[in-house]
């Protein structure tokens, strides 16, 4: 259009333009027309990213705030599982005792307190708090191995004491067959 400025004459009622002015102008009026047309679409192209963008700021945050809680919970989880483990040592340590107190009990107590540590130790077994080689170590050598051992079904090879009565059987039996 600055090349064209000398080539328009105005006239009261006509302008005349050079050709090549005039298809210049009617390519500047077409591009400007079909940038119009665009704009809407780039109006809301503008929108969507705004959008997408405040969508992605609003995540960012969430995300930090989630990252903050996993570092404080994963922080407490820690805590807790050394809490746990000092608690189980200390429980191993008092169920460790009580295992030899009931062995102990049953080494040298009267009858009545056998019979009664040996209803405490069932009731250990059924509650799982004791397991067959708990039951094995606690009641091996005592009189209360044999109903403790078929309790908590130890096999009879793990037994110490024979009864007199078995050792007999099986000496006759041993007699017969030869």
């Amino acid at each position: 259009m600055k090349t064209t400025k000398n080539t328009i004459l105005i006239d009261k009622e006509f302008v005349k333009v050079k050709k090549d002015t005039f298809e210049s102008m009617n390519n500047v009026i077409k591009e400007t027309k079909s940038d119009m047309n665009f704009q809407p679409k780039i109006q809301q192209l503008f929108n969507e990213v705004d959008n997408y963008t405040k969508s992605h700021q609003t995540l960012e945050k969430e995300n930090q705030n989630f990252q903050r809680e996993v570092k404080s919970l994963t922080t407490r989880n820690q805590n807790l599982t050394k809490e746990n483990n000092k608690l189980k040592g200390r429980l191993d340590t008092i169920l460790k005792v009580i295992k030899e107190f009931f062995r102990k009990l049953l080494q040298i107590g009267n009858e009545p307190t056998k019979e009664a540590t040996t209803s405490e130790i069932k009731t250990y077994y059924d509650k799982n708090e004791f397991n067959s080689n708990d039951i094995y170590d606690i009641s091996k050598g005592t009189t209360k191995e044999d109903e403790l051992f078929d309790y908590a079904d130890i096999p009879d090879y793990y037994k110490t004491r024979k009864k007199s009565h078995d050792y007999e059987k099986d000496k006759d039996d041993y007699e017969i067959s030869m």
